[in-house]
Formats: C-alpha cells, structure tokens, sequence
C-alpha cells in the first residue's frame, strides 16, 4: 500500500475510534442496536481470518501455520481471562473493574491491531486487515466508552482524554510495526499474521458471537448481521 494512502487509513481508523468514544458521552446505545452492531463485527473477523489471512499465510507457513494462530488465541485468553480486565463488547457484563485495567486490557487488543495491519501490508493484506480492525474498532470504543459513563467515575472530558489516548494505540502500533517488518523474512511478517489471525478468531468467538444467540426472541436479526458481515469479507476475496 503507497503511504499517501496508508496514512489517510490510519487517521480514519483514529477518527472512527473516537467517534465510538465519544456517542456514550451524549447518548447510550440501546442493547438491540449494539447486538447488531457486534453481531455484523463478529462476521467481518471471521471472514478477514478464513477467507483471506489464513489463505495467505498458508502458502508461507505450510504445517507450520497452526502453531502462531493457537499462539495468538491463547494470547489473547490467557491476558484478558487471567491477567487483565477487558470491558466485553456485548455491551452489559456481570462484573467490570472499570479503570486502568480495562484501559490495559482492550488498549493491548488496539496495539495487536496496529501490528497486523503493518504485518499486512507487506503481504498484500493491509486493505482486508484495516477493513477488518476498523470495523472492529468502533464497538470497541462504544464498549470502554459506554463502561466508563455507567461507572460514573469519570467526568466528560476525562472519558474524551482517555478515548484520544486509546484511538492512537492502532495507529501508532501500526507505524512502529511497518518499520520493524520492513526487510524481514515473509515467514516472520507470515508469524506475526497468524498470530493476530489467533487473536482475531478470539476476539469474535469469545467477545463477539456470543451475542449473535443471546437474545433468542431477535436472534435471527443478529445471525442475519453476521452473515452480511462474513458476506462482505467473501465479496472482497472475490474482488482483490
């Protein structure tokens, strides 16, 4: 990808970030939207991981390929489940320590984010992995968001900081990436795709799908959001 257009991408995936940051601080989304929301994100990462990551590294990894997407859903599970505290994007969750856990634990997610997309860009991927992590960004800043203005610790302007601070995590994960890559070995940059293939799969399985069957009485509009979502990813594999 030329950087006259690389960079407009990131300053949109900033710029999407704190528009999710930012619509909690005027006005909470209802559950049923957010569900469709989630449940559409949740078909996006599916179809990025199957339809283009995995096809694309497969020709690099070979038998090797299991072993970084296993690495990066434990990753992601062992930190979020284990060690941080991460605000679930479903939207509502039993318990939250809302504060500098939540800000590590989805901030670490945002930096993964950075890391594919530089790793994608030398793999002919950067347009499908920032498709991808916008898409995924923007219930993610409504979710901290959101968290933070129930908790009602946070004044306004507090929560607006913050989400400023959380929006430069993928972009600036992003630049630092593309010039660690640069020059590397296709099986290195091919590593680091299937580790945030893993993390990606773990993302929409643990944090996203399940809200595609938790409210059976819409159940269907949140499977019909999950299919137009994989169908997007499956139309641009036609299409690149």
């Amino acid at each position: 990808m030329e950087k006259a257009i690389f960079y407009p991408f990131l300053m949109f995936i900033f710029a999407i970030t704190m528009l999710g940051g930012w619509i909690p601080t005027f006005k909470l989304w209802s559950q049923d939207t957010f569900r469709l929301v989630i449940s559409f994100c949740a078909g996006i990462l599916l179809g990025a991981v199957f339809f283009h990551v995995l096809p694309e590294i497969s020709t690099v990894l070979g038998s090797q390929l299991g072993y970084s997407v296993m690495f990066g859903f434990l990753l992601i599970f062992i930190l979020e489940k284990f060690i941080m505290v991460h605000p679930c994007e479903e939207g509502e969750c039993n318990y939250h320590k809302i504060g500098l856990a939540a800000y590590v634990g989805i901030g670490f997610h945002s930096i993964l984010d950075g890391i594919a997309i530089g790793a994608g860009t030398m793999m002919n991927l950067s347009y499908v992995i920032i498709i991808a992590v916008t898409i995924h960004k923007f219930p993610a800043a409504l979710a901290l968001s959101g968290l933070l203005v129930k908790g009602g610790e946070y004044s306004r302007k507090k929560i607006l900081l913050s989400m400023f601070i959380f929006s430069l995590a993928t972009p600036l994960g992003a630049l630092v990436a593309i010039f660690v890559f640069q020059g590397l070995d296709d099986y290195i940059v091919a590593t680091a795709l299937g580790i945030s293939a893993g993390t990606f799969l773990f993302i929409s399985i643990g944090d996203l799908l399940p809200t595609v069957y938790e409210e059976h009485e819409k159940g269907y509009k949140n499977l019909v959001a999950l299919c137009l979502g994989t169908s997007v990813m499956i139309i641009s594999h036609a299409l690149i």
